[in-house]
């Protein structure tokens, strides 16, 4: 019974090795923030605000920014996302970020981003960003945001909307709240210094249903986050602090365990961490969040003996981490 459980967990864990990738790294990291179209006066205000809100959490945390404005004369938006993505997918290994502000709509087929000018679809993001196999974080926080999910969702790819389904078509407030956490020490669960997109997501989440509670009002709209790849996302009531209470269906892993581990604002002390120390610190800690799923199904003492190894390791590569920044 022992060798079963055993065999069950390192599968896992071995296959972490070969599909983790490197965030976090600012100088191989572009960023896209799309402000999109208002429509009324409102929304095109409360939009630049959120956009511009973005803006300043990235700045010095990217090799490269490009934030769309949803200004009147800016016409030639999707232009601009077609021509900038098919540029930084030349180097398809890149960590690429995309932050959608704005309205959104679904007719049963398609899902779009409402620019100035052209919208985007899912699928235009897909055929856009095909030949890129490095890592992506994809926040939608429009109305009907949904599908980008199941289009978007793979190995690597952190994929967050502001609506569980397509057809939930009111105005989303979720962006806004997204757009203040994820600069904010308060978001930081935790308590490890930096706030996660995973914790930025939650705090989103949790401050949008308040909103609809405390003004007596129907929720219109239900945030869903995908990190593991199977394009079906989990609800931010899933979650107790940053780690999934409900298990996925079928063979599924639980969401989270990737997006807990990426940063927007990247902490100061992890700027100047060798690439192959981060990749190796990021594939055990990966391997401790799969681990910690299982807990459940492994006996106790073969948990934590397996437990004890990895944090071992863990302390070892940090160790490593702290001499190479000091040389």
């Amino acid at each position: 019974m022992r060798l079963l459980l055993l065999s069950l967990l390192l599968l896992p864990l071995a296959k972490l090795d070969a599909e983790v990738d490197v965030f976090n790294v600012v100088n191989e990291r572009r960023v896209m923030i799309i402000t999109g179209a208002g429509g009324e006066e409102e929304y095109t205000e409360l939009f630049a605000k959120w956009g511009g809100d973005l803006a300043k959490a990235f700045d010095g945390n990217a090799a490269e920014m490009v934030y769309i404005t949803n200004k009147p004369e800016d016409i030639g938006g999707r232009k601009t996302v077609e021509s900038t993505l098919n540029k930084w997918v030349e180097k398809p290994d890149v960590e690429i970020w995309i932050l959608l502000v704005g309205h959104g709509t679904f007719d049963g087929k398609a899902a779009k981003f409402n620019l100035v000018g052209n919208d985007a679809s899912d699928a235009d993001f897909k055929h856009w960003l095909k030949p890129h196999r490095g890592p992506l974080v994809f926040i939608n926080t429009s109305s009907c945001s949904a599908p980008f999910i199941r289009t978007l969702s793979g190995p690597n790819r952190v994929v967050a909307t502001a609506t569980k389904s397509g057809y939930e078509q009111n105005f989303s407030r979720f962006g806004g709240y997204m757009a203040a956490a994820l600069g904010h020490a308060e978001a930081d669960l935790d308590k490890d210094g930096a706030v996660s997109v995973l914790e930025a997501f939650l705090i989103a989440s949790r401050q949008a249903g308040e909103f609809y509670r405390e003004n007596d009002r129907l929720v219109s709209e239900n945030a869903l986050l995908d990190d593991n790849g199977d394009g079906m996302g989990t609800p931010a009531d899933w979650f107790r602090g940053v780690r999934t209470q409900k298990k996925a269906k079928g063979k599924s892993s639980a969401d989270g365990k990737l997006s807990r581990l990426v940063f927007p604002v990247i902490p100061p002390a992890e700027k100047g961490i060798p690439a192959p120390l981060r990749k190796k610190r990021l594939a055990i800690e990966a391997k401790i969040e799969t681990l910690r799923s299982l807990k459940k199904t492994l006996d106790a003492e073969v948990y934590y003996r397996d437990l004890e190894k990895l944090f071992l390791e863990l302390a070892s590569t940090n160790d490593e981490i702290e001499t190479a920044q000091q040389e």
